[in-house]
C-alpha cells in the first residue's frame, strides 16, 4: 500500500507524528535520520525553527497519536474542561481585569432539528446581506442599514434559541474565502460566544451588525495586500491597517449608525498586549464587545486562512489560542471562548474508533468529547446508505460500547460536501424519511459497528 504522506504547517507540529519529509533537503539539516518521531517540545522546536512545512506519514502518525492523545499541559486542561458538564463551569467575572458578571442565562428552547431547518434558510438569506454590502461598499453605493440590522437580528434570534445550528452551517460554508463570507462567520462566531458569555440579547444584535459591517473598508484596499496579508512591508501594513478608517468613513457618510456598533468597528483590530491598530490600546482600555469582536475574528483568520495549507486545525487553533492568554488577548476571554466552541467544534469532520467517518452535529453540555454526529462514511471509507444520527454520551451511558473520536480530517475530506451534509442532515432528522436512522438506543444498538 502507497504511503500517505500529508503535507502540514510547522505550526501545526505535535508530539506522536511521524515526519517523512521537509520542505528542504534532509543533508542541509542536522537531523540524523530520514524520517522519525516527534518525541520531545525540542524536536517540535527543532523542526519549526528551518521548516516552514513538513510531509508526515498518516498511517505512521495514527499508530502514535489520535486526536484525543496530544502530550501538552494545555490539553490536559482543555479536557478538564471539555468532560465538565459546561453549566457547572464558573470563571472568574467579578475582577476588574475580569470578565463582567453574568447579565442574563440563555437555555435552548429549540432542538437542532427545528432550528436546522430555520437557520438554514437564514443563513442563505443573510449570505446575501452580507454580499451585498460589499458590493455596495465596493461601488461607493449606500449601504442599506436596516436591511443588514433586521438579517443580524434574526441571526441573534436563531442563535439564542439554539447555536449549533448556525455553528454547523459556519464550519459547512469555511472554504469560503470571500471577505464578505469572512465577515458572516465572524459575525456568528461573536454571537454564539457572546450567549455563552450571558451577555444581553442588545449587545448579541451589536456585535452581529458590528462585524457584518467591520471590513467593508477593505474593498478600497488593493487586491494584492488583501491576497498578501502575512508578508506585508512595513509600508504595505500601514496602508492595509487603512481598512478600519476606510470603514468608519464610509459609515460616517451615511450617519445614522449607532455609537455602540462603531466603538466595536474602530477597536476590533486593538490587541490586549497593545500590539494592535489603530490606536495601541492596553489591555481594559478595550471594550469588552471590541475583544470578543477581535478575538472570534482572529480565530476566524487562522481557521480558515486565503492559503488552506496554512489554516490551522481546530484542535490546534486551541492550542494556539491558549498560549496567546494576556498576549493579544485577555486570558479569561480565550478560556472561555475555548469552553465555547470545544476542541471539536460543530461542523468538524472526525473519525470514530469504528472507523466511520461522521461529522460533529451538536456538543454536548456534559462532555463536549462525546458530541452528537452524523454518520456519513461507512468503516470503509464509503458513503452510506443510512444515515445515523448518534448521541455519543448517550450511547457511553446507556450501554457498554464505547464510541470515542481518534482523528479529524480538513472540511472536504473524503469528497464530503455542503449539499451531502445538509441533505444527510435533513434526512437523518426527518421522521418520515425511511432511509434514516435517528439515534434509539434499543433499536439500534445492534445494528452499531461501534468497537467496545
Amino acid at each position: 500500500m502507497a504511503v500517505q504522506n500529508k503535507k502540514i504547517i510547522a505550526q501545526n507540529i505535535s508530539i506522536g507524528m511521524y515526519v517523512s519529509g521537509l520542505d528542504r533537503p534532509w543533508i542541509e539539516t542536522d537531523f540524523l535520520l530520514e524520517g522519525f518521531f516527534v518525541e520531545t517540545i525540542n524536536d517540535i522546536e527543532r523542526l519549526q525553527s528551518i521548516c516552514k512545512f513538513v510531509y508526515i506519514d498518516v498511517e505512521l502518525t495514527k499508530e502514535r497519536i489520535g486526536v484525543d492523545v496530544v502530550e501538552s499541559s494545555f490539553l490536559a486542561k482543555i479536557k478538564t474542561i471539555a468532560t465538565t458538564d459546561v453549566r457547572d463551569l464558573s470563571f472568574s467575572r467579578s475582577s476588574k481585569k475580569g470578565l463582567p458578571r453574568r447579565e442574563t442565562t440563555y437555555k435552548k428552547t429549540s432542538s437542532f432539528a427545528t432550528e436546522f431547518r430555520t437557520a438554514n434558510q437564514l443563513y442563505k438569506d443573510i449570505t446575501l446581506t452580507a454580499s451585498q454590502i460589499f458590493s455596495d461598499a465596493s461601488s461607493g453605493a449606500d449601504i442599506n442599514l436596516s436591511s443588514v440590522k433586521r438579517s443580524a437580528t434574526a441571526v441573534v434570534d436563531s442563535v439564542v434559541r439554539n447555536p449549533d445550528a448556525f455553528l454547523w452551517l459556519t464550519r459547512l460554508h469555511e472554504k469560503d474565502t470571500h471577505t464578505h463570507s469572512r465577515s458572516l462567520r465572524t459575525s456568528i462566531w461573536s454571537i454564539a460566544f457572546a450567549r455563552h458569555l450571558g451577555l444581553e440579547k442588545p449587545k448579541l444584535n451589536n456585535l452581529s451588525t458590528a462585524l457584518l459591517l467591520c471590513n467593508i473598508g477593505k474593498a478600497k484596499l488593493p487586491i494584492e495586500l488583501l491576497e498578501n496579508e502575512d508578508d506585508l512591508t512595513e509600508e504595505q501594513q500601514q496602508e492595509y491597517q487603512k481598512h478600519v478608517d476606510y470603514t468608519l468613513d464610509a459609515l460616517k457618510i451615511m450617519g445614522r449608525t449607532p455609537q455602540a456598533i462603531i466603538t466595536i468597528i474602530k477597536l476590533h483590530c486593538e490587541r490586549f498586549d497593545g500590539s494592535g491598530y489603530p490606536m495601541k490600546l492596553i489591555g481594559d482600555e478595550i471594550p469588552l464587545l471590541a475583544q470578543i469582536a477581535g478575538l472570534v475574528s482572529y480565530y476566524e483568520e487562522i481557521t480558515n486562512h486565503r492559503v488552506q495549507e496554512d489554516s490551522l486545525d481546530p484542535t490546534r487553533a486551541v492550542e494556539h489560542l491558549y498560549s496567546m492568554r494576556n498576549k493579544q488577548f485577555m486570558s479569561e476571554l480565550i478560556e472561555e471562548f475555548i469552553c465555547s466552541i470545544g476542541i471539536y467544534p460543530v461542523g468538524s469532520i472526525v473519525e470514530l474508533n469504528s472507523k466511520e467517518i461522521a461529522i460533529i452535529v451538536e456538543q454536548n453540555a456534559k462532555n463536549q468529547l462525546l458530541p452528537q454526529v452524523l454518520i456519513l462514511r461507512d468503516n470503509n471509507r464509503q458513503p452510506v446508505t443510512v444515515f445515523k444520527l448518534l448521541d455519543l454520551y448517550e450511547i457511553n451511558q446507556n450501554s457498554d460500547i464505547r464510541p470515542k473520536l481518534i482523528n479529524t480530517y480538513p472540511l472536504g475530506t473524503f469528497g464530503i460536501d455542503v449539499e451531502e451534509v445538509t441533505q444527510g442532515l435533513a434526512r437523518a432528522t426527518n421522521k418520515d424519511d425511511e432511509i434514516n436512522e435517528t439515534w434509539n438506543l434499543k433499536g439500534l444498538l445492534n445494528k452499531l459497528s461501534l468497537k467496545k
